[in-house]
């Protein structure tokens, strides 16, 4: 098998925390933040929807300036 035959699969991010992986800290999140009830839970909420956008953006700037 060839190096470009592996495939490496990258480590989910949390979507909740901008910047960590998904360490899997809910029991009923087998594949990472698509299956996590909690991330279900704020994505489906408007105003938690929000702040989280808010805080990734505010990472972005932290970032990029």
């Amino acid at each position: 098998m060839t190096a470009a035959a592996i495939r490496i699969r990258p480590d989910a991010e949390c979507p909740l925390r901008p910047g960590q992986p998904c360490t899997l800290c809910h029991p009923e999140a087998h594949l990472g933040p698509r299956d996590c009830p909690t991330v279900a839970i704020v994505m489906d909420d408007e105003d938690l929807r929000a702040e989280v956008a808010r805080r990734r953006r505010d990472l972005a700037a932290q970032v990029s300036g």
